[in-house]
Formats: structure tokens, sequence, C-alpha cells
């Protein structure tokens, strides 16, 4: 009887530890960035906005320059583009605000890092708020 007990309860946390572990899945936003291992994904609330924040991994410094121009293209595709700030230091670090949203892209030697906000937001406000999120 301990025996059919024993399954019991095993079969019993094991049905609660997978549905513990979907309900966390979908509650995760959707990947963006889908090249790359990812590091992170989360939402962040600072200042009042909230904010998605995902970072991305490579093999080495080569691949990950490779896929940010190809990231930073995908992100703006087919959205007109109303303000946007490039650093000129190395051309791996941008900012951008959309109709919809603002967001910025940083390449970190083998990491991209990218910060999203859920509104428009003055790409230095934006700046300001959420650079320290991917720094």
């Amino acid at each position: 009887m301990s025996m059919l007990l024993s399954l019991i309860l095993l079969a019993l946390a094991i049905l609660v530890a997978a549905t513990l572990i979907a309900i966390r899945k979908q509650s995760r936003p959707r990947r963006i960035i889908r090249e790359g291992k990812l590091l992170k994904s989360e939402m962040i609330s600072l200042d009042g906005e909230m904010f998605y924040v995902e970072k991305v991994a490579f093999k080495d410094w080569h691949e990950s320059l490779h896929f940010f121009y190809l990231i930073s293209d995908r992100l703006g595709e087919g959205h007109p583009i109303v303000e946007q700030k490039w650093s000129y230091e190395d051309f791996c670090d941008i900012t951008i605000r959309l109709d919809d949203y603002t967001y910025a892209l940083n390449r970190q030697v083998e990491v991209i890092a990218f910060v999203r906000s859920f509104r428009p937001i003055p790409v230095d406000e934006f700046d300001r708020i959420a650079r320290p999120l991917i720094m």
C-alpha cells in the first residue's frame, strides 16, 4: 500500500511541476531576436514605464557583428522610423523610435542586447531611462 501511495505522490509532484513550467513559459514574452543563444528575456518596470529586455550571445565578435546588422534591418522592416540615434564610435549602438514603440539595440563584443518600450518615447528620454537596462 505504501508503494502505491508513493507512486501516486510522485506522479502528482511531476504533474504539478510540469504545470508550473508550462505556466511560466506561457507568461514569458515571445523572443524577438531569434538568432544566437538566449541569455536574458524579461519585463522590467522603470520610472513608470514597462520595458522588454533581451540579450543573446554569439560564438565570437565577428558573428555578433554580422547578426547585429541583420537584426537591426529586420526590426525596422515595414515600420516608418520617426527618430533614430546611432553611436558613431563603433556603429553598433542604435536607438530607434517607431510609431508604436521605441527600442535600442547594442552590440557588446559577443552579446547583442535589446530593450523595447511599449509606447513611443523620444530617443533622448528613452536612452536616459532604458539605457542602464542593457549596459
